[in-house]
């Protein structure tokens, strides 16, 4: 295990990593990073998240099938960076042809008995999420919340065969950041820029 940093270090430097190694990750950086997901806070601690694990590459190659297809529906056929801008763009195209040679995914899905409120619940798990992206850094592993699957939440449900009651929201490539694409000072908009208090 590498030697971990401190909370707001990895705040500071926290940042979306697309290009990962398909080296494996030993199995205790995997154990630190859901244990940080099950601490997260959620609404009336009801905890809805269940965590897909997928290591099998015939199962990530038909995923990955279906995470191009939704990011050509919506940007990869036109070429056209549009509001992400050419750097984003770039950065953001890589997975959809090379998501599947990231050697874990974490896929985030929440329980529901489907009733609006409980259908919902998607929100929840997102601090569990951010608790995994933390984690991930702290280990000094890349890592990504991305949800392009969800467009074929059918097809991808079928492939993990979930229950009626479960549905994806989030998927986490999780692996090695391959050299030139680590962690380290962030771009971001000053706090006073986006703060406004009592009123906007």
């Amino acid at each position: 295990m590498p030697n971990e940093i401190g909370l707001f270090e990895a705040i500071d430097t926290q940042r979306a990593l697309r290009y990962i190694k398909p080296d494996p990750i030993p199995s205790e950086m995997l154990d630190r990073i859901l244990l940080a997901a099950s601490k997260a806070p959620s609404g009336g601690n009801n905890q809805p998240w269940e965590f897909v694990i997928i290591q099998d590459q015939d199962v990530k190659d038909q995923i990955a099938v279906y995470y191009k297809r939704a990011w050509d529906e919506s940007y990869g056929l036109s070429k056209d960076p549009g509001r992400l801008g050419a750097r984003s763009y770039s950065s953001a195209e890589h997975p959809a042809s090379h998501i599947a040679e990231a050697p874990l995914w974490i896929i985030i899905c929440v329980r529901h008995n489907g009733s609006p409120e409980t259908m919902g619940r998607g929100a929840s798990v997102f601090p569990a999420v951010q608790n995994m992206l933390l984690a991930a850094r702290a280990l000094g592993l890349a890592s990504v919340l991305t949800t392009f699957h969800t467009r074929f939440e059918a097809e991808v449900g079928e492939i993990l065969d979930l229950p009626e009651n479960v549905q994806t929201v989030a998927l986490l490539p999780v692996g090695f950041p391959e050299e030139g694409h680590g962690y380290g000072p962030t771009r971001r908009a000053p706090v006073d820029e986006v703060m406004h208090f009592d009123r906007w």
